[in-house]
C-alpha cells in the first residue's frame, strides 16, 4: 500500500466520522512539498485537512488540522518524509477525534 492510498483511507474514514458527528461535509487532505529555504536539500511539506461544506448556499472551508515540518531531501526522500508525516497525520486525527467526544 502506498503513501496516497493510506491518505485517501484516512481521508474516507476521517470523513465518515466527520459527517456522523457534524454536518455533512468533504474532506480535503492538502499536500505540498516546496524547497524555500536558501539551502536546496532542506524543504519544507504540508498536509492540511479541511473541511468544505455548502452552508445557506455558501461553501465553507473549515481548516481542521495542518502539520507542516523541514527535511533534508539529502537525507531523506521525498516519500520517507511524506510517510512520516502522514503517521503525524494519522495520530493527529485521532486525538481530534478523541477530543470531540
Amino acid at each position: 500500500m502506498d503513501t496516497q492510498q493510506i491518505i485517501n483511507l484516512i481521508k474516507e474514514s476521517f470523513e465518515a466520522w466527520y459527517n456522523q458527528v457534524f454536518t455533512k461535509a468533504t474532506i480535503v487532505i492538502n499536500y505540498s512539498d516546496v524547497q524555500t529555504l536558501s539551502i536546496k536539500a532542506y524543504h519544507t511539506i504540508s498536509m492540511e485537512v479541511q473541511a468544505i461544506s455548502i452552508v445557506d448556499g455558501q461553501a465553507k472551508n473549515n481548516c481542521l488540522i495542518k502539520l507542516e515540518e523541514n527535511y533534508n531531501h539529502g537525507v531523506t526522500t521525498e516519500q520517507e518524509a511524506k510517510l512520516g508525516l502522514t503517521k503525524k497525520m494519522l495520530m493527529k486525527m485521532f486525538s481530534f477525534e478523541a477530543s470531540m467526544l
